[in-house]
């Protein structure tokens, strides 16, 4: 196997049913059984489904069954984490589906910890107060020396609303963060370009850069050298410098990043696949 196609194995978790997509559940259902199915089927993650969507995905998985497909169920902020326990058992019913994660958001008193009873990997979300963060990030690293499974640092990469997306120094500070605290972690939103750039919505961040900042941040450079690389906007040279990581390398990154969610998984894989990364897809 090509060391670039191993790097982005199960990398790009299936977000269809989330904004901006907002993929109606079967849709979102019969697309991820496609793509599996297709030349990208090795990259792709789970299927990801919010806590209202779980007990449509049964439905829908019953009534076009295939797999058993893996689910990560998603409760975001303000989410009460017994409803994220119904919607966990609502889906475990389901010989066609199988829990392989849930994703909860960091609150201040701790109810997010419930997660950790559901005996299966575990990311939590982290604001992006960068004082907030640092104490969401020591809980974390605390659930990591308890818990008896994944633990996972994850934050939000596009921009919404409320705010644009998180600068490469922002996110630099949050990738560093996790470094000093030993924590694998995730990304969401945002990453539909294998490059730094800007868009209708001000900067994005790009698959390419993010890993090789990670790979940077395992070689223990910088939040300054991390942010630089964040913002590098030359897509072929970036491609370039990921075709002479080796197998170590890509276990190193690996270890550290362990995927992201996108709501078009094609996105960004097809602008990888259009500076050849992956080798021979």
């Amino acid at each position: 196997m090509a060391v670039s196609r191993a790097l982005l194995l199960d990398l790009v978790d299936d977000a269809a049913v989330f904004p901006p997509g907002n993929a109606p559940v079967e849709r979102a259902w019969s697309e991820h059984l496609a793509l599996r199915a297709g030349r990208y089927g090795d990259l792709l993650g789970p299927l990801l489904i919010g806590i209202s969507g779980a007990a449509s995905l049964v439905d829908v998985a019953a009534a076009s069954p295939g797999g058993p497909v893996g689910v990560a169920v998603i409760a975001r902020a303000g989410t009460a984490v017994t409803d994220l326990l119904s919607a966990v058992e609502t889906l475990a019913a389901s010989p066609w589906l199988t829990v392989v994660a849930v994703e909860v958001a960091h609150d201040a008193d701790g109810d997010w910890r419930r997660a950790l009873s559901l005996g299966v990997p575990v990311a939590v979300e982290v604001p992006r107060d960068p004082e907030a963060q640092r104490v969401a990030l020591d809980e974390i690293a605390a659930a990591v020396e308890e818990a008896s499974h994944p633990v996972l640092a994850k934050l939000r990469t596009q921009a919404t609303a409320q705010a644009p997306a998180p600068s490469p120094d922002e996110l630099a500070a949050f990738l560093v963060g996790t470094r000093e605290r030993g924590l694998t972690f995730k990304l969401t939103g945002g990453l539909h370009h294998a490059v730094a750039g800007e868009d209708e919505h001000g900067f994005h961040h790009g698959v390419l850069n993010v890993l090789l900042a990670t790979h940077d941040l395992s070689g223990g450079a910088s939040a300054g050298a991390v942010a630089e690389r964040l913002d590098v906007r030359d897509g072929r040279a970036l491609a370039e410098i990921v075709r002479m990581l080796d197998a170590a390398d890509v276990a190193a990154v690996r270890s550290r990043l362990a995927s992201f969610g996108c709501c078009g998984v094609t996105d960004p894989l097809d602008e990888l696949h259009e500076l050849g990364i992956p080798e021979g897809a």
